[in-house]
């Protein structure tokens, strides 16, 4: 039997998701094969756990989730088995899951009334009995006749009337169908048409980058696979237009690529460039965890950054014991303090203290959406991995920050997913728009992408943080 999860709580309580195939994530990502609620489900991550089968067993695997993965009460750290009736918790307080894999007016009856006794009539003589059935007889011999003749009168007119009906029927149906098929041999000659036109406006493009080339090689190819398929359809209205559509997003992905190719990372980010550094965070275990920040606001004693949640609250929600930030031009590592995290999205405000201040960003694109989708940005971070500087000294290190362009890949509430080509880099880059301002924040890659992918928080919710230390 197939296996499935039956949903216990949270927003799609009382719903049962059959799993399909032998990998299945979990999440609030539009990608996820069994997706949660993503406005109420606000304990589960993006991409949250895994469910896979290996060797005919069922396994779950957490995916570095903030909330963590529970299996029958007890947080899990690695893959663990599934029995039949294990029960699933996507956080501490998010929604609860259930693994399955096998099964376990009379009608009353209608009352009778007794017929009431009818009053006689006088007795009739012989006579007068045999005149009245005799003229009864001729009178229904007549009306039997008359009735006989416009019988075949009506039938007469509606045969007549039947014959012309079913030749007008007839001849309408065969123009009917006629015009059908013309009107659908010209639509689909007009499909094609506009598939061509729609090919041929993107045929000249060409890119620099041997990454935007493989991508626009396969978009290119999947818009000739998507043609010859609209050709072998034919008049099929239903198919065509399917394919249409299919064919549309192809092109418009290859715009996009070659958008893209012409957007100048370094142009749009220069301005900000120097507000973005490196947040070292040195947790009690000897363990030091590294992601970019930049500066949002400035004062003259120091300014706010914006990271990702992760850099300064671990997997056990620790804390680290001391946080420094490392800013381009300046030797000394600055010290800084965790202001807050936010309680559902990867995003946190630290404050640095510095003499006269620090730079910031250029800006925030505090609209909504951020970004458009299929829009080009900007991405600039610390690619990793990055080195940890002998006995920890890094006043030694020298911060060279690298560029990446990438499209806003896909844009709905609560995150972005940018598609990039180029150098990675850490979490808690930046993403930014042909403005020069900040859309979003990078969270994660994702990895089934090869580290192209990556998902990242709108910068809205660093509104949020900022609201609260109003």
């Amino acid at each position: 039997m197939t296996p499935r999860l039956a949903i216990l709580s949270g927003g799609l309580a009382g719903t049962v998701a059959p799993i399909p195939g032998a990998v299945a994530s979990i999440g609030r990502h539009p990608t996820c094969q069994i997706r949660l609620d993503a406005e109420r489900d606000t304990e589960v991550s993006n991409r949250h756990a895994v469910l896979q089968k290996k060797d005919g067993v069922w396994i779950i695997r957490d995916l570095g989730s903030m909330q963590g993965t529970y299996l029958n009460g007890h947080r899990i750290s690695e893959e663990q088995p599934l029995n039949d009736g294990d029960l699933l918790r996507l956080g501490a307080a998010g929604p609860e899951i259930q693994f399955l894999l096998s099964d376990r007016a009379q009608v009353a009856e209608p009352s009778r009334e007794p017929m009431l006794a009818q009053p006689g009539k006088p007795m009739m003589s012989t006579e007068e009995l045999e005149r009245i059935m005799e003229e009864e007889h001729a009178a229904q011999l007549a009306r039997e006749a008359a009735a006989a003749l416009r019988k075949r009168r009506l039938l007469r007119s509606i045969g007549a009337v039947a014959a012309v009906v079913a030749l007008v029927v007839v001849a309408l149906l065969f123009w009917q169908k006629l015009a059908a098929r013309r009107a659908a041999g010209e639509a689909h000659l007009l499909m094609l048409a506009q598939a061509d036109s729609m090919m041929a406006s993107v045929a000249a493009v060409e890119v620099a980058s041997p990454f935007m080339r493989t991508s626009l090689d396969s978009a290119r190819q999947a818009a000739t696979r998507l043609r010859a398929a609209l050709v072998e359809a034919g008049p099929n209205a239903l198919a065509s237009t399917a394919i249409m559509k299919s064919l549309d997003s192809a092109i418009t992905r290859e715009r996009d690529i070659a958008e893209s190719a012409e957007f100048n990372p370094e142009a749009v980010a220069d301005a900000s460039v120097a507000a973005i550094g490196l947040v070292i965070a040195e947790y009690a275990d000897g363990r030091t965890a590294l992601a970019t920040g930049f500066a949002i606001r400035r004062d003259g004693t120091g300014g706010v950054l914006l990271t990702t949640r992760r850099v300064v609250l671990n997997e056990a929600g620790q804390s680290p014991t001391q946080v420094t930030v490392k800013m381009p031009g300046i030797a000394q590592p600055i010290t800084a303090r965790v202001l807050t995290t936010h309680t559902v999205e990867d995003v946190a405000l630290l404050r640095v203290q510095q003499r006269g201040g620090v730079p910031v960003v250029q800006g925030l694109a505090w609209r909504t959406p951020a970004v458009a989708a299929g829009k080009p940005v900007a991405i600039v971070g610390y690619p990793p991995p990055i080195e940890l500087p002998l006995r920890n000294d890094w006043r030694q290190v020298t911060l060279a920050s690298a560029h990446s362009t990438g499209t806003a890949a896909l844009v709905a509430a609560g995150f972005i997913t940018v598609d990039a080509w180029g150098f990675p880099v850490s979490a808690g880059s930046p993403i930014i728009d042909g403005e020069g301002l900040v859309a979003g924040i990078i969270s994660t890659a994702a990895p089934s992408a090869g580290g192209r992918l990556y998902d990242a928080v709108p910068v809205e919710f660093a509104l949020e943080l900022l609201d609260q230390l109003q």
